[in-house]
């Protein structure tokens, strides 16, 4: 009789345990996504970094804020800056929640080396990919009466290859070097304050080559004034080693065609993307919804600039990402069926640097 009631003791002890257990698991989750929720209750506003007023990537960045304050329950501000060197510094204090930066950018800042090296210790910062958005075409530039046909003539010539303050169009500058199997030591390095002044260099005959975006109206001037042309890259599969080993980028094929400036013939160029991107402290629930207005909104978006034209869902995902993407936004991205088994074993790579 007493070993039976032992017994029965025994059984109701650890279903009391197991009960205390289910319900503290229950509590745990429910205080975390209390904590989220009151987090995002707290940000009245975010600040979305971009470079200076007129650049491609404020144009972006304004756009994108226009789109996420008439989705989200709070105001998003697009912030003028000289670029990722001047705002990535501002997520440790939370003085800015978000970000447009090219994907190098992305990945130099979060790992702290190149400019961002000295600026965070060599510890790099917060940051986190949100999405993929516009696709940016570069390439070689001359003016059409420079004689210049053929990107392995740039060897000793006049090169806009550095530009002040923005380390990511420098290291681009290097890439095309590198895809003519060349250094900086191979042409008369010129450094200018920014990317319109590479292409006013060719206009007042200062360069004699720059490394620009297809797109820029400042093109459109120099082909008005001189002609303009593009010159094609090496596609083959040792230069285009060369080239990503110097920058994260495709090589793509760009056909001549109505409003495409300086393209004579088939041109080979370099394709990279510009991440929208957000520091790690902002709510799950908050870049969860950030996508899916941007989701939702995608006409909207579109339909402000050009360049955003390619801010669209099927760019959202970055298949080479270069940083590793928000929990918020994987969890969008697991529900859209878009996430998968190769991106998991990518993330969680990028995660453990």
């Amino acid at each position: 009789m007493r070993k039976s009631v032992i017994i029965i003791l025994a059984f109701l002890l650890m279903f009391t345990l197991v009960g205390c257990g289910t319900n503290t698991a229950s509590q745990d989750q429910n205080n975390s996504q209390d904590q989220g929720k009151n987090q995002e209750e707290q940000i009245k506003m975010l600040s979305l970094g971009t470079h200076g007023v007129g650049s491609i990537v404020n144009t972006m960045g304004t756009g994108l804020a226009t789109v996420l304050s008439s989705g989200l329950s709070m105001e998003v501000k697009a912030i003028a800056t000289t670029g990722p060197v001047e705002w990535l510094p501002m997520l440790n204090t939370n003085e800015m929640d978000l970000g447009v930066l090219s994907n190098w950018d992305a990945q130099m800042g979060r790992e702290g080396k190149s400019s961002y090296d000295p600026i965070s210790g060599g510890k790099g910062f917060p940051l986190m990919l949100i999405t993929s958005g516009h696709r940016s075409i570069n390439s070689l530039l001359v003016a059409e009466d420079s004689g210049i046909r053929k990107a392995s003539e740039v060897k000793g010539k006049r090169y806009v290859g550095t530009i002040a303050g923005s380390p990511g169009i420098t290291a681009q500058g290097n890439a095309f070097l590198a895809n003519q199997g060349l250094t900086s030591k191979d042409v008369k390095m010129i450094t200018v304050p920014k990317i319109g002044d590479a292409v006013k260099s060719l206009i007042e005959g200062r360069a004699d080559v720059a490394q620009v975006s297809q797109g820029m109206g400042v093109t459109a001037e120099l082909d008005s004034i001189k002609g303009a042309r593009f010159l094609s890259m090496d596609n083959s599969p040792e230069a285009v080693r060369r080239t990503q080993e110097a920058y994260p980028c495709e090589i793509v094929k760009v056909s001549p065609a109505k409003g495409l400036v300086g393209i004579k013939e088939e041109t080979y160029m370099m394709s990279y993307p510009f991440y929208l991107a957000g520091r790690e402290g902002l709510p799950e629930s908050m870049v969860y919804n950030i996508v899916k207005v941007l989701w939702d909104k995608n006409k909207d978006l579109n339909a402000i600039n050009k360049n955003l034209e390619d801010w669209t869902p099927e760019n959202f995902i970055d298949k080479n990402f270069t940083i590793p993407y928000h929990p918020g936004a994987v969890k969008f991205y697991k529900e859209k069926g878009l996430w998968t088994a190769e991106m998991e074993q990518r993330q969680q790579q990028l995660l453990s640097k």
